[in-house]
């Protein structure tokens, strides 16, 4: 039976079981074309990740497994390697990781179709279940990566567990408390850039709970305690191999950084002095074209004197291997010795810190631009004047258009959210997907553009919509006299 909404048929209609199927239909549907299509496509990691696995499974950390010598990882957690490891295991390759990440992708969305649930106004209504599907089908960015070598995917799905038995498991359990700590664990060790959100999470937890005595600081310290502890065999890994003891990586967030600070003045140009990137031609331009090549040589200028102060701490073994790392045709770069590593990165930091000091302004600006293209797939120019017919010029722009759409709802309805709480059925899973998406948004800030690192919370980004906007109609067209469903725990 349709749920009955004073004020108009096609309220009821957005609200009803049948559309809720439809639509479900409609991104499984779009899911699998989508899977199908990018089946074959290979990542910029692809062989990177896949040559983890490989090393892994003859008891090397490394995507150089293959060497005589064995040269310890010095560039990713293993969250995903580890999982690839388990497809190697099970006797499959890239082809059976795409179909368990698609999987793994459903799955997400079902957990969050199952949350979206408990934030209906009412029992007979499927208004914010059906409102975050009819979003979801334009974003068709979340299954492309479903079905490429990249950790997004993966990432979703542990967030979405982690958000899931947030929610749902009882706070004042032992069991939400050890899972959450192991599912951040997880995560961390995927996506290390989580570092920080267990403890945003639980300050959250105690904001919402306050009143109410539910709180406990136990359970808040063991949490963190045990989320700490899941960092310790990797940190104990570095040490043994790089004696760093370190829980992440010894490199790439300071070379990030720099290309975060240099690539928005450099547009089209390919770098090669650290990972070859090709910088993205953007709309918004930061430099004169006349400028361009003077920044080229400045962001060189500043290698060669990285480079003249690292190079001493170069071994006869990184001599060695240097010219077939350089030389290999998928894009897998280089690993040095660890001295060297960790002193290129401690220059890279100091480097681009003395380049914000001297341009605040002009950093400031770009980090603007970077927090709105991390939620909106960008339109390359170069990609734009090389597509010869409407169709390529449509496949050039339409993520952007979903996106771009999609980020300027975002906007609107959030803010109305926020001034209108009461009206917010379930405050506890709002407020969490509110946090991820903010979160998510500020920690990748500082780093060059990469607007896949936002898609593992691009799902409770839509919730969060989806709730705010399901609150707006239901206030302006209520309910039929009727049961309603209880609210949500606030």
């Amino acid at each position: 039976m349709a749920t009955e909404y004073k004020g108009g048929r096609w309220l009821a209609w957005l609200a009803s079981a049948r559309l809720f199927w439809l639509l479900a239909g409609l991104n499984l549907l779009i899911t699998l074309v989508v899977a199908a299509a990018t089946f074959g496509t290979i990542s910029g990691d692809h062989y990177t990740y896949m040559g983890y696995a490989d090393g892994l499974l003859q008891g090397r950390y490394t995507y150089w497994y293959f060497l005589p010598d064995y040269i310890p990882d010095t560039f990713r957690n293993p969250g995903y390697p580890l999982f690839l490891l388990l497809i190697r295991a099970l006797g499959g390759g890239d082809g059976l990781a795409r179909i368990v990440q698609t999987l793994l992708y459903l799955i997400t969305i079902g957990l969050v179709v199952r949350l979206a649930a408990r934030c209906e106004t009412d029992s007979r209504s499927w208004l914010v279940r059906n409102l975050f599907l009819l979003l979801l089908l334009p974003n068709i960015q979340l299954a492309y990566f479903a079905a490429l070598v990249f950790p997004e995917m993966l990432v979703a799905f542990l967030v979405a567990l982690y958000v899931y038995v947030a929610i749902t498991w009882p706070l004042s359990g032992w069991k939400r408390t050890v899972v959450l700590a192991l599912l951040a664990g997880l995560i961390f060790q995927t996506r290390p850039v989580f570092i920080l959100f267990p403890l945003g999470h639980l300050a959250l937890d105690f904001w919402q709970n306050r009143s109410m005595g539910m709180f406990s600081w136990l359970k808040g310290i063991v949490l963190l305690v045990l989320f700490g502890a899941t960092m310790l065999p990797y940190a104990f890994w570095n040490y043994r191999h790089h004696g760093v003891f370190k829980p992440t990586s010894l490199e790439g967030g300071a070379g990030v950084m720099q290309l975060g600070f240099w690539a928005l003045r450099m547009p089209g140009y390919h770098e090669t002095r650290y990972w070859g990137n090709t910088m993205g031609d953007e709309v918004v331009s930061f430099a004169e074209p006349a400028e361009v090549p003077g920044y080229i040589a400045a962001f060189n200028a500043e290698w060669d004197q990285i480079d003249a102060a690292t190079r001493p701490l170069l071994t006869a073994r990184d001599l060695r291997y240097l010219p077939q790392m350089r030389n290999n045709d998928r894009n897998m770069f280089p690993t040095y010795n660890s001295d060297y590593t960790v002193r290129r990165e401690k220059l890279l930091l100091q480097a681009t810190i003395a380049n914000i000091r001297r341009e605040p302004g002009y950093y400031l600006k770009t980090r603007l631009y970077t927090l709105v293209r991390l939620w909106v797939t960008g339109v390359q120019l170069n990609a734009w004047r090389e597509a010869a017919s409407p169709l390529a010029k449509i496949k050039v722009i339409y993520p952007a258009l979903a996106s771009g759409f999609t980020f300027l709802l975002g906007i609107i309805c959030l803010a109305w959210g926020l001034f209108h709480q009461r009206a917010i059925q379930c405050t506890r899973t709002w407020w969490l997907s509110l946090a991820l998406v903010v979160y998510f948004g500020l920690v990748h800030i500082p780093f060059s553009i990469q607007a896949r690192y936002t898609v593992p919370v691009r799902p409770w980004l839509l919730l969060a919509i989806a709730v705010a906007l399901g609150a707006w109609l239901v206030r302006r067209m209520p309910l039929a006299p009727a049961a309603t469903k209880p609210a949500e725990t606030r």
